[in-house]
């Protein structure tokens, strides 16, 4: 494909937006539900609840203000940002590119930790300490930590040097009209373009990422079979029905984050190692990262009996406040008319 990919990243950026619209409502609903609507969810795990919507709200909004990029380019990608909101400096956004990455790692860091504390609150009893009191340390330094050490390598090792600049000047003129030097952009280029060796730098950097997605993937998926192995056991006396809502509930928890966080990267790391001649933008894959927060959240309100019925709470009450304002409304008016006919009279 040749041509301008203006119109393309200008798409993106709106649908973008409409996610970030999107995850919001749904988010700030779910926190709203979480820490006044739903009575038999308490104590850490509330609020675990409440940082995990509250990050996916964040994600998202980074992406709506700063608006990052992603174009592949045979052997590499270029990761940037056409524009600098509220005038900030190159040298500021070079810093907030990575916090977007760091952001995303906090977020998957996060969804692990919430199921470690579901299989520790059905089957180890005894490790919920570690989430109790002083000892919330432990939890919330994980996050940080992985957030953190994401936001270095990405930092330091996808700066952008002479080789990689030059890899691709004449793609970033042609498909965007800029420079590479002219606006904040990093890069990654899995072999040099002069001997067709491999660039290390660009190596760990895969190796770094791999092993935060790997953590957090397979921490997932063992808490996530051991919990679906052991309440097999449990919920075998109950209906047919309730066994099905169990197996949806948990296929979701995990299908849904595979799909919309964990996919897309393995392929935006992976892809440039194939050595394919490709040129095209790839912002749907933000996109992605951007819709998962809020299809999460659909599925607690949907799945989880507590948070439906408060739903069905919240609605029969601005339903009634409507109705009550519709009433005093239509009195008010009657009134008025009254009035004004008396004094004509």
């Amino acid at each position: 494909m040749s041509g301008s990919y203006l119109y393309l990243v200008s798409l993106a950026q709106q649908v973008g937006k409409v996610a970030f619209v999107t995850s919001s409502l749904f988010g700030i609903l779910v926190i709203f539900l979480t820490l006044f609507g739903v009575r038999k969810i308490f104590g850490t795990y509330k609020y675990l609840m409440v940082v995990f919507s509250a990050l996916g709200v964040f994600l998202a909004c980074l992406e709506a203000v700063f608006h990052p990029n992603l174009h592949f380019y045979n052997n590499g990608f270029a990761y940037f940002s056409l524009k600098a909101p509220f005038g900030l400096s190159h040298g500021f956004m070079m810093v907030i590119l990575p916090v977007y990455a760091g952001v995303y790692s906090l977020t998957i860091s996060m969804l692990a930790v919430q199921f470690v504390y579901r299989y520790c609150a059905l089957f180890s009893l005894s490790y919920l300490s570690y989430f109790r009191g002083w000892k919330h340390v432990y939890w919330i330094a994980y996050l940080f930590f992985f957030g953190l050490i994401w936001w270095i390598g990405a930092y330091y090792l996808l700066n952008m040097d002479d080789i990689s600049a030059n890899y691709f000047k004449d793609e970033m003129i042609l498909h965007y009209e800029v420079l590479p030097t002219e606006i904040p952009m990093m890069t990654f280029l899995a072999f040099d373009p002069n001997d067709g060796s491999l660039r290390w730098w660009d190596v760990l950097y895969t190796v770094h990422i791999s092993s935060i997605m790997g953590i957090q993937y397979i921490t997932m998926i063992y808490c996530g079979w051991n919990t679906h192995s052991k309440m097999e056991q449990k919920i075998a006396g109950l209906s047919v029905a309730l066994k099905r809502h169990h197996r949806q509930l948990l296929k979701s928890l995990i299908t849904c984050p595979t799909i919309f966080l964990f996919s897309p990267l393995v392929f935006i790391i992976y892809i440039p190692y194939f050595e394919l001649e490709l040129s095209f933008p790839a912002g749907a894959a933000y996109t992605a990262f951007n819709v998962y927060p809020a299809m999460d959240s659909i599925i607690v309100l949907m799945v989880i009996t507590e948070y439906r019925a408060a739903v069905k709470r919240l609605w029969k009450t601005v339903l009634l406040k409507i109705s009550i304002c519709a009433r005093n409304e239509t009195s008010y008016s009657s009134n008025q008319t009254q009035e004004v006919q008396l004094a004509t009279m």
